[in-house]
């Protein structure tokens, strides 16, 4: 396959906090990756990745067996490196031409890679590809345009800098309206906000944005 086609990504992390069932390829063309751990959750879901990347430290040998019996590719990189197993993921998704990514398994009690995880999504809004983290309650998404996603009615919706400042912040949809207002990272502001409509809104000038949608 020409390495250049975009598509959507789906990367399946090991975080414990992944949501019931798996989420609806809407494109037959998604590509599905594993990070080392993230094999097993794609065991359950019956899932084929195209590749599982990693050091291998959080396979079982059932699970090795199952996927190698499917024809997925592994990828064993050093447990000593500089980037985490979901960021060499993430970085193979770019290079297949991934237009947009969705990373399951990328929360759990690692709270530190969790954060880092945050900083996967900040990179990707800098690079203009939309982007989600699912779990079993809540969807992440940074972003530096306009953003518009279906919400359910009554749930809470936080906003979170992840720049020094973004600018010109404007909301529709949300029970606390947002007009024209200069967030700084820091500040709680924007936490706790409450959907009052299906579709919510949110522009901004200036900086990069993360939004927390319950779900």
């Amino acid at each position: 396959m020409n390495p250049t086609i975009s598509r959507p990504a789906l990367i399946l992390g090991s975080g414990e906090d992944v949501p019931f069932t798996a989420p609806t390829l809407k494109n037959d063309n998604t590509l599905i990756i594993c990070a080392d751990g993230g094999a097993k959750l794609a065991r359950t879901w019956r899932l084929t990745p195209k590749i599982i990347l990693g050091d291998q430290d959080s396979l079982d040998a059932p699970t090795k067996e199952y996927h190698r019996a499917q024809g997925v590719v592994f990828r064993r990189v050093p447990t000593e490196k500089d980037e985490t197993d979901l960021d060499l993921a993430v970085e193979y998704a770019l290079q297949q031409g991934a237009t947009s990514l969705t990373l399951v398994g990328a929360w759990g009690s690692r709270i530190d890679h969790a954060l880092g995880n945050v900083e996967l999504l900040y990179r990707l809004a800098l690079m203009g590809l939309p982007n989600q983290i699912l779990t079993r309650s809540h969807r992440l998404s940074a972003f530096c345009t306009r953003f518009r996603a279906t919400a359910q009615k009554d749930s809470i919706v936080s906003l979170l800098p992840l720049s020094p400042e973004v600018t010109n912040v404007r909301t529709r949809g949300l029970l606390y309206p947002l007009n024209g207002v200069t967030l700084k990272k820091g500040s709680t502001l924007t936490i706790s906000n409450v959907a009052t409509a299906t579709e919510i809104i949110v522009e901004m000038a200036n900086g990069v944005l993360l939004i927390v949608m319950q779900q």
